[in-house]
């Protein structure tokens, strides 16, 4: 990869796949820009990712992504240094054993997993667009709910840890599709890819204990899992694909309600309100 010149901003960049995801893109030349929420890891991540690439274009803003506040602080923090942006990657994400609101009283898990990423795209659409060609990556899962109840996304009924995180995921994905319909012409391309199943302190943290010191030996790494971010972010053969799901490094199709273009709209126009966003696209 030759990302030299490239502006790439990447979301939960200080651990995990993140943190190599911003190692790949620094070795590949780029000028990146980790955004983290705990500035001691952040900057700790920084210094080591800026020894082991040899690039200094290596930036941190600190930011709460499961806030919108959160959000259009970096967003702000962004565009107050850089008039430009390349590759934009939605990394930041979790899943919550117990159920947690965040400070504006929506569920952690649909917060951070897709209001996040939707408010934040569109804060740097314009940006994106001035910029193109330009890649926006949308880090999904293949754990994906089947169906998607759009009004109780931001507050559950009852709460499952993995029925809302498979809900928070099935939206990602509808969301990239309605989106890269909406950037059709723009040079700008928007795909979700589902990294792998990769060991991270937090992925331990959901396993029973017992299990935990096993993970390791059937769970890939996260230099693995940045592999596939990393592809979609910089490979000049995906120059112009759009709209896509790819698991791994192989284009996918998902389920059926995906692909329901009336549901994308649903869920389109109810995520502006929820951000108190106009369209723009």
């Amino acid at each position: 990869m030759n990302m030299n010149g490239k502006l790439c901003l990447i979301t939960g960049a200080n651990s995990g796949i993140g943190r190599e995801t911003a190692l790949g893109l620094a070795k590949s030349g780029a000028h990146v820009v980790m955004a983290a929420r705990d500035p001691k890891r952040g900057e700790e991540a920084q210094a080591d990712i800026i020894k082991r690439s040899g690039n200094r274009s290596v930036e941190l803003l600190v930011a709460d992504m499961s806030t919108s506040d959160g959000v259009r602080s970096l967003a702000e923090q962004y565009l107050y240094r850089h008039d430009k942006l390349h590759v934009l990657i939605n990394n930041a994400g979790g899943v919550f054993k117990d159920y947690q609101k965040n400070a504006e009283g929506m569920e952690m898990t649909f917060a951070l997993n897709y209001y996040a990423p939707f408010l934040l795209t569109h804060l740097l659409l314009d940006t994106l667009k001035r910029s193109a060609p330009a890649r926006i990556v949308n880090v999904a899962s293949e754990v994906q709910a089947e169906t998607l109840n759009i009004e109780q996304m931001i507050a559950p009924a009852k709460y499952n840890s993995l029925k809302v995180y498979g809900a928070s995921k099935l939206a990602v994905v509808m969301f990239t599709y309605a989106l890269a319909r909406k950037l059709s012409g723009t040079f700008v391309t928007v795909n979700a890819v589902h990294p792998g199943v990769i060991y991270t302190p937090q992925s331990s943290r959901m396993a029973p204990s017992i299990f935990r010191p096993l993970l390791k030996l059937f769970m890939s790494s996260p230099e693995k899992g940045a592999g596939p971010s990393l592809r979609l972010a910089a490979d000049p053969s995906l120059e112009g694909i759009s709209g896509q799901y790819f698991k791994q490094m192989e284009q996918k199709q998902t389920g059926p309600f995906s692909y329901d273009q009336q549901q994308q709209e649903r869920l389109y126009e109810r995520s502006l309100k929820w951000c108190g966003l106009k369209p723009s696209v």
